[in-house]
């Protein structure tokens, strides 16, 4: 009884260290997809994955159920990047304006730096709506800014304001905005005529949103100071 017991833990011993392996192995793969996608283009093809890391088709495709499966571990490699790129200029820091510069220049700062990357989520069978970002993670976004201007507002004496459908609708707008202007061939703007008009409208929305509630302020002023009003 003893050895059978000792048995099936050196078995299950096994098992683990070898689906730690496996789910690393996985890891690099989607690295080396994603590395694959900035280089040569959204539409990539796994025969182009299999060469690249040296392995056949069937031998990659043990480390995933299938062609869906992959594609949405890069979906989510792709939203991790993004996603950290975003989350430190969601701080408020400085005054209002610097701060509404600071997180539209990061979408678009983002984008601008991984076209391939961005363009993937768009492509064919694998497109995520209408291209544009993951809706959950522009959620996730709307609920992180929402919870920091909803703190500015309660400051100001405001308990009860619509933040949180005002920020889904920027959130929205800005990145439908980035979206377009990144698809259309024949763009009607630069860069950086494109952030200083987001960020003009978005700027726009919130004084309106706030004169609304009879609050009214300066693009000018700092939210630390809001916040300790």
């Amino acid at each position: 009884m003893a050895d059978r017991t000792s048995g099936e833990q050196q078995i299950d011993g096994r098992s683990t260290r070898w689906d730690e392996h496996k789910a690393q192995r996985q890891v690099e793969l989607v690295d080396a997809a994603v590395a694959l996608i900035e280089e040569e283009g959204a539409r990539f093809r796994v025969q182009r994955l299999a060469e690249r890391v040296g392995q056949s088709r069937s031998v990659l495709y043990r480390h995933f159920k299938d062609r869906a499966t992959l594609d949405e571990l890069i979906r989510r490699r792709v939203v991790e990047s993004f996603m950290r790129g975003m989350e430190p200029t969601l701080t408020f820091e400085g005054t209002i304006e610097e701060s509404v510069e600071r997180v539209v220049g990061a979408h678009l700062d983002w984008v601008s730096q991984h076209p391939r990357l961005y363009a993937y989520m768009g492509v064919g069978d694998h497109a995520m709506g209408d291209g544009s970002l993951v809706a959950d993670t522009k959620t996730a976004i709307a609920l992180m800014l929402s919870e920091r201007f909803g703190d500015v507002v309660k400051a100001l004496g405001v308990p009860q304001a619509p933040i949180r459908s005002v920020a889904v609708g920027i959130v929205g707008f800005v990145d439908t905005a980035v979206n377009q202007w990144v698809r259309d061939p024949e763009r009607e703007v630069s860069e950086e005529e494109l952030r200083a008009m987001l960020c003009r409208s978005v700027w726009a929305v919130l004084e309106a949103t706030l004169r609304d509630l009879g609050v009214e302020l300066s693009p000018q002023q700092r939210v630390a100071d809001l916040e300790g009003a």
